[in-house]
């Protein structure tokens, strides 16, 4: 049974706004009151929050989250389970000797992947994408240093994750890459690592038609730099707030890096993720 109680304290705990109560209190009715949903949402609260990390970087590979939860949902239903991770979240944290800073850092972005969507796009629930990014900050495997991210892979390996809207400036990215080397031996323990970064923003594509003194271009000579898969639809979302695009015509061109890739999707080209090892 999810308790009222706990929904409650969680939306104090990350200063959520209290309008959403309403839902998230009807979704829990409509979870217990329907025995298939309820299996499924206790399936996937085990696999997100008490088992193997693996087993939740597989679940980006679904589209929505009917596909996770092979049953018709109720919408709401990605935000509670957000809110359910809470406690598991104050213990991770507790473990790993965060200091208030990272604390107060982690709580704002728990907050924005509740929110963003329903505030920002207008949706009726979070997209599936954001609520498993959001377990990546419960399950303690990120910290965010300066203007980036950090996500602990495993021993020998961290992934560079840039947020949203971050000050790109390319002097502040070295400074946060290193100022993390200290955080990820002090948070993680690890020592003999390689940085990663797989990103639209160092795809190789887009560094061919950008001016070479800009910051994307100077953040892309930092690494060594593949070709990954097509990134159309990160690059449609990051830089035109756009989910999909039936015709490249009404993209803006508010931006100059808009126009250059407005102008190549236009023509056909094709952008491909950048995978990136930090040199």
């Amino acid at each position: 049974m999810i308790e009222k109680k706990v929904i409650d304290k969680a939306l104090d705990f990350y200063n959520i706004d209290l309008k959403y109560k309403k839902s998230c209190y009807e979704c829990i009715e409509n979870i217990c009151n329907n025995d298939d949903l309820k299996s499924s949402f206790e399936k996937i609260y085990t696999k997100l929050y008490k088992l193997d990390f693996i087993e939740i970087k597989e679940l980006w590979k679904l589209k929505n989250a009917n596909e996770l939860f092979k049953i018709d949902i109720d919408p709401f239903v990605t935000n509670l389970m957000i809110l359910l991770g809470y406690k598991i979240h104050k213990e991770n944290m507790n473990k790993l000797g965060f200091d208030e800073k990272q604390i107060k850092i982690h709580k704002k972005r728990i907050k924005e992947c509740f929110e963003n969507d329903l505030k920002n796009r207008g949706y009726n629930a979070i997209r599936l994408s954001q609520m498993l990014w959001a377990v990546y900050f419960i399950r303690g495997r990120i910290i965010e240093i300066g203007s980036l991210q950090f996500e602990y892979e495993s021993d020998d390996k961290v992934k560079i994750h840039i947020p949203k809207n971050t000050d790109f400036n390319i002097l502040k990215i070295k400074n946060s890459i290193e100022k993390s080397k200290f955080e990820i031996k002090k948070i993680f323990g690890i020592n003999n690592y390689m940085y990663i970064c797989n990103s639209w923003l160092l795809s190789n594509q887009i560094f061919e038609i950008i001016d070479k003194n800009t910051n994307i271009a100077k953040f892309h000579k930092l690494f060594i730099v593949n070709d990954g898969e097509n990134c159309e639809k990160d690059i449609l979302n990051f830089v035109y707030g756009l989910d999909k695009c039936e015709n490249y015509l009404q993209l803006k061109t508010d931006t100059t890096l808009q126009i250059k890739i407005k102008e190549c999707l236009q023509k056909g080209d094709k952008f491909y993720l950048g995978l990136g090892i930090l040199k």
